[in-house]
Order: C-alpha cells, then structure tokens, then sequence
C-alpha cells in the first residue's frame, strides 16, 4: 500500500515526467469523470463516448499506471484503496497541467498585454469595474493585474515593469510620479472611514474623554498608517487612552477582525460599502472625522506604437463622459445607510 501511496503522490510534483509518457491526458479526464459521476455509464454520457470506450480507457489509465484504479469484482462501482488515497492527487494534477497549458497560452499571446499594478484595496474593490471599463475602450487589449502595497506598485511604473498604475493619492501623501513618466488622471474619490460593529459602536458612543479605545491599526510605514496618523490619529489619541489591539497591512484582516468587534478602524469607504449598507460596521464620526482620498490612474509615457495606445486609451478615459467605476463609493456615501445599494450592485449601475 505504501508503495502505491507514493506513486500516488509523486505523481502530482512529476508533470514533465507525466507528459513525456504515452498517457494521454483524456484518460485523466475520464478518471475525474468517473470520480465524480460514481458511474461508468454516466461519466462515458459527460465525456461523449461510448461506455466501452470509455472502460478501455480507464484500463489503459490502469496499464499505464501498473496500479488498480476499479475493484471490478464489486457493484456497484467500487474504487480500490489506492485510488480512495489518491483522488486528492488526481484532481490536482489535471489542474496543475491545465493551469500551467493557460500559462503557455497567456505567454505566446501578443507582447503588447498591459500590465496593471493596483494598490491592495483598489485591486480588490476598484479594478474590476475600471478593468471593464479599458476593455469597453479596446475590447482585444490584454491585461495583467499586480497587486502590490502602494510603494511597491508605484515602483512597477517607476521602473517600467507595469504600464497603468492605480492608487490613492493624498496632499499629504502624494506618489511623487514625475510628470515625464506617466500620465495621471483622478478616477473618484475616496474615505478612510473610522469604524466598529454594532456593539462596540454602542459601547464606544458612550464612552467618556480619556476613556479606553480599542484600536486596529495599520503599520506607520504603509501608506494607510501615514494617512492616520497624519490626518486623525494624533487627535483621537489626545483625547482617548488608544489601545492598539492588532497591527496589520492588509485593509481586509482589519475588516474582519473589527466585524468581530477586536476594534474600531479606520477603512476605506470602497471596501466596507456592502458592511455599511447592512449595518455590521458603523461610522465612529463622534470619535474620529473620514479623511477622504483621491483615486488616481497613471498611464506610462512611452515610445512607439505601445506608447500611442496608451496615450490612446488615456485619453479616451479622461474624456470619457460615464460615470467613474469610483461613482459606486461616492453614490453609497450620499445615500442614507438603509438604501445604499451592494456592491455588485453600485458596479451594476456604473458599467450601465
């Protein structure tokens, strides 16, 4: 069994070794199927081949493997136990090849795919609607999104290894983007939103000047941390005794932590819209103001034809007269909370 076990296994980190062989990964395919299915006739009907076919290639599987995938002595269909410990590994292989055949595909597809770096929060919130927004302007364009903190994605453009950049943009923190080097173009606005759930919220209405504030913190060197504590951290501390509970990077494991009340935050509004509309996070305006924040596009300055698309596409989107995808925040933080739309459906309404 161990034995059995291990060809198993090493089957998933072999794929060279695999597509060398005389396998064919249809049989693969049958095999998942089968799995699935639990029957012969039914997997042979997905695959559009006959049930003997399709048995012939589950023996060949078999062959070529020198193992029993089918106890064919028992009925209904019965897998053996090696194949009962490997269904794990199958699965994973045939997605480990398809995923690395799109890879090659993406790869020899034209050259000229524009690589997109998107601060964190953007790239979860905002991108997806600006994405459907440049394939509306050009429709054949390729595309590639890094996200990145913001330091790291103004790099990418700064360097040449993205050729659109979308971040937030302060006075206080500007991106520095020498003018020669890229394009920029305001998108919408945004709000750092100082937030906790209901119960928090409701114990924290209350609380006295000097009382206790439990914080959840971005780190003073991320852009987020900057905006706070140049902005209305330093306030809030000079009035309350903060508290900082958890320190993190990432604007989506603060979110989670203040739904379950590990403390308040202060968020971006693009992020938590959908929490707002359902009141599982409220506004701590009494404790701490929104600071609100520029959403910027960067369109690289570049030679050739790659350049003339670029400059192309940017002036499309800045002479563009639909609605930003950023309308979507702006359009919730107008609305009362009970009739702010979610955010499929705010995305819905900009992409109209």
């Amino acid at each position: 069994m161990a034995t059995a076990r291990g060809c198993g296994s090493h089957a998933a980190d072999n794929v060279r070794t695999w597509g060398a062989a005389a396998m064919e990964l249809k049989w693969l395919d049958d095999y998942i199927a089968l799995i699935e299915t639990g029957s012969f006739s039914a997997a042979a009907a997905r695959r559009h081949v006959s049930q003997p076919a399709f048995s012939r290639r589950i023996q060949m599987l078999e062959d070529w493997l020198g193992v029993t995938l089918i106890d064919r002595t028992r009925k209904p269909l019965q897998f053996t136990a090696v194949a009962k410990d490997n269904q794990l590994g199958f699965r994973s292989l045939v997605a480990r090849i398809y995923e690395f055949r799109a890879v090659l595909k993406s790869e020899s597809l034209d050259s000229a795919g524009i690589t997109i770096a998107a601060q964190h929060t953007l790239a979860a919130a905002y991108v997806p609607g600006f994405l459907a927004r440049l394939r509306h302007l050009d429709p054949d364009q390729n595309f590639r999104i890094r996200s990145e903190n913001r330091a790291d994605s103004v790099a990418m453009l700064m360097r040449g290894e993205a050729e659109i950049l979308i971040t937030y943009d302060t006075p206080q923190s500007p991106c520095n983007v020498p003018e020669q080097l890229a394009r920029r173009h305001v998108l919408g606005q945004d709000d750092l939103m100082l937030v906790a759930c209901p119960a928090l919220h409701k114990d924290l209405s209350k609380t006295a000047e000097g009382g206790r504030v439990p914080m959840l913190c971005f780190p003073p060197d991320s852009f987020f941390g900057q905006v706070v504590r140049a902005e209305v951290l330093p306030e809030l501390m000079r009035r309350q005794q903060v508290v900082v509970r958890c320190v993190s990077e990432f604007a989506m494991a603060l979110r989670e932590l203040a739904l379950v009340g590990q403390g308040a935050a202060w968020l971006p509004a693009s992020l938590i819209q959908d929490d707002l509309a359902r009141k599982s996070l409220l506004p701590l305006g009494r404790l701490g103001h929104s600071v609100r924040m520029d959403i910027v596009v960067f369109f690289a300055v570049l030679p050739g034809d790659r350049g003339d698309n670029l400059q192309r596409s940017f002036e499309l989107l800045r002479g563009d007269s639909t609605r930003p995808p950023g309308a979507a925040v702006d359009r919730a933080r107008r609305l009362p909370r009970g009739k702010r739309p979610s955010a499929r459906a705010a995305r819905r309404q900009d992409r109209a």
